[in-house]
């Protein structure tokens, strides 16, 4: 456990403030992107379409597929997702799929080099063999894939047959990873997620024996009932599937944004202190088989890209985590799907209907998003390594970027608080966090965020545990 600090002078009075732990207790963003999409404003489809033409052919791009259906709602789900039983909702939504992919390449000057391609959701794994087909196929007309692109997919296990996990193999993709949130039979049944252990196992054998090796498994910390021996149970569970990555997230309850998290029996969640214990637990037990702790929630096999890049300071954030592709370029399609470019970001609109419409209609389907200035830059550079690295050099990187050494001065002021707390250290602008609570860093970013405090109050965040 972590121990409570000595109270040091000019300290606050009360105890409970003094311990860093009641940190965890506040909101902040998750950081996979700066500006939190929170805080995104409407955003022209011609603004769009400007950053598109602008794409150079100087450094390649990743690409994001999002599928917004799922058979059955998973209760702790934070996704843009809808139920659906009818295949034929989904092949219509693919048609325009395809129709927005042509149309966004046609915006470009040339055919970009692809690094990564990434199909979320949703339940990407509800896709039928022809129209994964026929995605790829107008993928590989429009965009050159690198040789040694990643090409990733989020699955579901209760749905991998083997003659899918063939299907996936023969389509190009080398990496996949497992929803296995919690493998014990009551927390299973309090989320809506009921999956046991051997079907789990056989679609892991099922992909393996298919040719896809890489393996990430997603856990979720923070569930209904969760306790320390049966998390234990979990974490072994996982570790006999031999990941080579596993991603250990901590469960968001906002029930105001995502309704059906009503369905949860709230008093059933583990509160901070016992959240904090969970993350020890898996912490320690991933650290002592083998894992590399790389950012707040991901452990990677230490010949695994993420642990490499973590070694080489090469380490990225975006909106599926951590990651080890070189750059942050994306184009994403579908609902909701937010592409980055050099000068901002763009979401699509989120309601499946209305996005295939704009689609049909011939155009893009922006909805909102956000230009960058450069003070944005700034700022998003000093969280991006503080995500990553847990340090930040500030001087550094403001002159980096053709601004004064001390423009941040009076961020690092404010950081007076979390270094009294030994939360974090900070010698001629450089920043360090000191506390093995690494959920927060989100406090000590939360800092250099120009856009924390909404004048309206809307933003509300997840808890940083």
């Amino acid at each position: 456990m972590v121990a409570i600090i000595e109270k040091p002078r000019n300290s606050p009075r009360n105890w409970q403030e003094h311990d860093p732990r009641h940190l965890l207790d506040r909101e902040a963003p998750r950081y996979t992107s700066y500006p939190s999409a929170h805080h995104f404003k409407p955003l022209s489809s011609d603004i769009h379409a400007d950053w598109l033409r602008g794409l150079s052919s100087g450094g390649s791009i990743g690409l994001y597929i999002h599928i917004p259906y799922c058979e059955q709602m998973c209760w702790f789900c934070g996704c843009n997702t809808q139920i659906t039983r009818r295949y034929d909702a989904i092949a219509a939504y693919v048609d325009q799929l395809v129709a927005e992919i042509a149309h966004v390449s046609r915006q470009i000057a040339m055919r970009p080099y692809v690094h990564s391609l990434h199909f979320g959701g949703g339940s990407p794994g509800l896709l039928q063999a022809k129209d994964m087909e026929l995605l790829f196929d107008v993928l590989r007309d429009r965009f050159v894939f690198l040789a040694d692109a990643e090409i990733s997919i989020e699955l579901d296990p209760r749905r991998v047959t083997p003659e899918m996990a063939r299907l996936y193999a023969g389509l190009g993709f080398n990496r996949v990873s497992l929803g296995l949130q919690d493998t014990d039979p009551q927390v299973q049944k309090a989320i809506n997620r009921v999956q046991p252990m051997p079907v789990v196992r056989a679609c892991v054998d099922a992909l393996r024996d298919a040719g896809i090796k890489a393996l990430g498994l997603d856990l979720i910390y923070g569930l209904p009932f969760q306790d320390e021996a049966a998390f234990g149970a979990t974490l072994a569970d996982a570790l006999s599937l031999q990941p080579d990555r596993l991603s250990g997230f901590s469960y968001a309850h906002v029930p105001w944004v995502r309704k059906h998290q009503r369905l949860i029996d709230a008093a059933a969640l583990p509160d901070a202190a016992q959240k904090l214990i969970l993350f020890e637990r898996m912490t320690e037990t991933l650290g002592t088989a083998g894992y590399i702790p790389v950012g707040i929630d991901h452990f990677s096999h230490p010949e695994d890209g993420l642990a490499v890049a973590l070694k080489g300071h090469r380490l990225r954030r975006n909106f599926m985590g951590y990651t080890d592709q070189p750059n942050d370029r994306l184009l994403a399609f579908g609902a909701s799907a937010i592409s980055e470019f050099d000068e901002g970001l763009a979401q699509n609109v989120s309601q499946s209907a209305t996005y295939q419409r704009l689609i049909r209609e011939g155009g893009l389907a922006t909805s909102r998003g956000w230009a960058y200035r450069e003070d944005d830059r700034v700022r998003k550079a000093v969280i991006a390594e503080l995500m990553c690295h847990f340090e930040a050099d500030i001087g550094d990187i403001l002159v980096r970027h053709g601004m004064a050494f001390n423009a941040l001065d009076p961020e690092l002021d404010r950081l007076a608080s979390l270094e009294a707390l030994g939360v974090v250290e900070c010698h001629h602008r450089v920043v360090r966090l000191k506390s093995p609570l690494k959920m927060l860093i989100r406090n000590v970013c939360a800092v250099f965020d120009r856009y924390m405090e909404q004048p309206d109050g809307q933003a509300r965040y997840s808890k940083v545990a």
